[in-house]
């Protein structure tokens, strides 16, 4: 394995969202203390969850592996109990059998969640096209190297998570599937350079996120998450997406390989209605898909929004 050379993301301890909007406003990343303390979140335990909804049904994922890839479709991983049941496997979890309840949204899981929390105040940004998500897992639960649509606010409530950005710009540095150009086939922490030699000439941010601390992480850019212990975070997608010629330059980027994998499945998945297998950590469309939803609909993230699903 080769060790990687990381840049630390910039960090400010701040009682003012100042620094964060100044970031936003420039799209780099900043991770910011202070700003969170008086949410009701930040109460929020393993332990004062399993008393306050432990009798909640959720569906989550168990025995996952440690390294964001999936040996299986993430439906064989899923399992319906209660949120104590849950908590206990997760405090109890080894690597590569971790436990997660990630993607859901805390409206149907906590009572009172409006007023747990206020991204709204930090962004200055509208409600509009907006969708917030709540993450709670063991530790060793990982993401995997992956980009998303929007700009993204991540906060930390009870844990930590090791964080790897690197900038949308890089991205065929990155190694993206072939069929499905978000997701990287690269482990930043156990990564080959003979197998992925490009990998090093990438410009890599890397911070560790504790309780009370906000991440920025702007649109487009690739990020890992990994948990350094159990842990509770929330999530706030935010603003534009990236434009669909975006998209479409980078497929130009990578290369004929793409290019030709992208128009065969997008009659697979798409013209044919086959399915996509989803074996991605919360898979989303296949690219080939996407450049479907672009020629009919307009819009090549049409079916990877979060708040259209909302």
């Amino acid at each position: 394995m080769t060790h990687l050379q990381t840049t630390p993301v910039p960090s400010a301890i701040s009682k003012t969202p100042k620094e964060l909007r100044q970031a936003i406003e420039r799209r780099k990343p900043v991770k910011v203390g202070g700003l969170i303390e008086h949410w009701d979140a930040r109460r929020w335990t393993f332990e004062s969850l399993r008393r306050e909804v432990g009798d909640r049904l959720i569906t989550a994922m168990l025995g996952l592996p440690d390294n964001g890839a999936l040996d299986d479709i993430q439906q064989a991983y899923e399992k319906t109990l209660t949120l104590a049941e849950f908590l206990n496997e997760a405090e109890k979890a080894t690597p590569g059998n971790a436990c997660y309840l990630g993607y859901s949204r805390p409206a149907g899981l906590i009572p009172n969640y409006e007023r747990a929390c206020n991204f709204e105040a930090l962004t200055n940004v509208s409600r509009i096209r907006t969708d917030t998500r709540l993450w709670i897992g063991s530790a060793w639960t990982c993401s995997g190297l992956h980009s998303d649509l929007k700009d993204n606010i991540f906060a930390q409530i009870y844990g930590s998570k090791r964080v790897v950005l690197v900038p949308f710009n890089q991205t065929p540095l990155v190694y993206p599937y072939i069929d499905n150009i978000v997701n990287s086939r690269v482990d930043p922490e156990r990564f080959s350079a003979e197998q992925f030699p490009r990998f090093i000439r990438a410009q890599v941010y890397a911070t560790t996120v504790r309780p009370g601390e906000l991440l920025y992480i702007p649109r487009g850019w690739w990020h890992y998450l990994k948990s350094e212990s159990p842990s509770i975070s929330i999530n706030h997608w935010f603003g534009s997406p990236i434009p669909s010629s975006h998209f479409m330059l980078l497929l130009l980027r990578l290369g004929p390989l793409y290019l030709g994998r992208t128009l065969l499945d997008m009659i697979r998945y798409s013209v044919l209605g086959h399915s996509y297998r989803k074996d991605f950590f919360f898979t989303p469309p296949s690219t080939g898909e996407r450049l479907y939803n672009l020629l009919r609909h307009g819009n090549f993230s049409r079916d990877n929004d979060p708040v259209a699903d909302g």
